[in-house]
């Protein structure tokens, strides 16, 4: 079900993860769906599946991070008993952090964060989501998604703390007249780019500062 926030339009933040975590869905099938003996040459020498997933993620707008597609393929395809899944206490989480201008002139900021389990075939993938919003605009100026093998929730949660630490530190710096207002988002985009995850999805909308 996609959320709906009023009877006329729909919960924008929750269409956008929902988009992303059907996107990582598509790949985790793709993964389940090939021959298990070409997923097993995949950690030895055969490149044909590794550049074929590659391309399938660029179909969907998808990149690989600092990983080759090598131990992506391998982390995708291991499948966790149900004992292994109980015993561990994998959690979703969310905050947002809210920047108020200063100025009636400016805009107020909003930066969604949140960290996701997608899970399909037995398998599930840790989603760490980022989207900053200008109030002006009433839209998502930056959107990203960074996904993480089952294997790899520490670093999914090390990435999450890493944004949340980041960008409230932005907004303190922000209130105590570091920084400008002109560079709150140029800020923002610079720390994301420097999250490291095994797949990330980028969809940033804004090249320039806006003036008003």
């Amino acid at each position: 079900m996609i959320p709906i926030r009023t009877l006329n339009g729909i919960d924008d933040l929750q269409l956008y993860k929902f988009v992303a975590s059907q996107k990582i869905t598509e790949v985790m099938d793709f993964i389940d769906k090939q021959p298990k003996g070409l997923i097993k040459t995949a950690s030895t020498d055969n490149n044909a599946i590794i550049e074929l997933f590659t391309k399938m993620l660029g179909l969907l707008n998808l990149k690989l991070g600092n990983d080759n597609g090598k131990a992506v393929i391998e982390g995708l395809s291991q499948i966790e008993s149900l004992n292994k899944v109980s015993s561990k206490k994998s959690s979703e989480r969310k905050d947002d952090v809210k920047i108020a201008s200063k100025k009636i002139k400016d805009s107020h900021y909003q930066i969604d964060l949140s960290k996701d389990i997608v899970a399909q075939h037995g398998k599930k993938v840790f989603m760490v989501s980022c989207y900053a919003r200008d109030a002006y605009l009433g839209r998502y100026l930056i959107k990203r998604n960074y996904f993480f093998t089952q294997d790899r929730e520490e670093f999914a949660d090390s990435a999450y703390d890493e944004i949340l630490t980041k960008v409230s530190a932005l907004k303190d710096r922000y209130y105590n007249d570091v920084i400008d207002v002109s560079e709150i988002f140029a800020q923002i985009k610079k720390t994301l780019d420097g999250v490291i995850s095994e797949i990330k999805m980028e969809e940033d909308n804004v090249a320039t500062n806006i003036n008003r």
